[in-house]
């Protein structure tokens, strides 16, 4: 799986992972999180994700990353974000409004270290293949502070039953991806009722909330 897999996904139309509504492990568990007025929090893999809109809600500096530009500029449109601002790095094409950036790009070149106090994600882990999962955990790690916080919402599932994404990821893969830099906490595990999205098709399917701390 590469950057196109994703590319092609956004240009034939495979992005019913979308939610009109705002998520409901986000709006329960992050305000535990006690976040404050102007603390940064970065969200990858974003897409067009109304939850971006939340944290914003928030007083939060949100920073997304995206790779493809149509789900960033449909997220601002159809959010009625005006006037939008663009700007052009080497790596990244840039899109904000108020406390809003999207940055448009390869997540695996974020070179921030040390920059936000929280990491919320929702559907980015899960839709990396495990190959690819420790280097987008190393970004993670780079990017939190210490004592940074992680809200991280997976899958759980027979992978045999479904090809990802998105993919299946255990406790265990979550401990061993992270238990160096995080203390490591369950905050729940649901069983995924059928409602026509492919991953609830498949039988057992449990949607499980972590929160991790960088504690260095």
């Amino acid at each position: 799986m590469d950057a196109q897999f994703w590319i092609n996904a956004w240009n034939e139309g495979r992005t019913k992972f979308h939610q009109e509504e705002y998520h409901q492990k986000l709006t329960e568990y992050f305000p535990t999180l006690h976040p404050k007025k102007g603390q940064s929090v970065l969200v990858p893999l974003c897409g067009k994700s109304k939850d971006l809109l939340w944290l914003h809600d928030l007083k939060l500096n949100v920073r997304g990353v995206e790779l493809h530009h149509d789900a960033v500029e449909s997220f601002f449109s159809e959010n009625k974000l005006s006037p939008m601002q663009k700007l052009q790095d080497q790596d990244f094409t840039h899109y904000s409004y108020e406390n809003i950036v999207i940055s448009c790009g390869d997540f695996f070149k974020i070179n921030e270290n040390n920059a936000y106090d929280f990491v919320y994600d929702r559907a980015s882990l899960v839709a990396l293949p495990f190959e690819m999962r420790k280097n987008y955990a190393e970004v993670i790690k780079r990017s939190l502070k210490v004592g940074g916080k992680y809200l991280l919402i997976v899958y759980e599932y027979d992978q045999s039953k479904l090809e990802g994404p998105p993919f299946s990821v255990s406790s265990e893969e979550i401990q061993e991806l992270y238990k160096d830099q995080f203390l490591i906490k369950h905050l729940s595990s649901d069983t995924v009722t059928k409602n026509g999205d492919r991953p609830s098709t498949v039988e057992g399917l449990r949607q499980v909330v972590y929160l991790l701390e960088k504690v260095n």
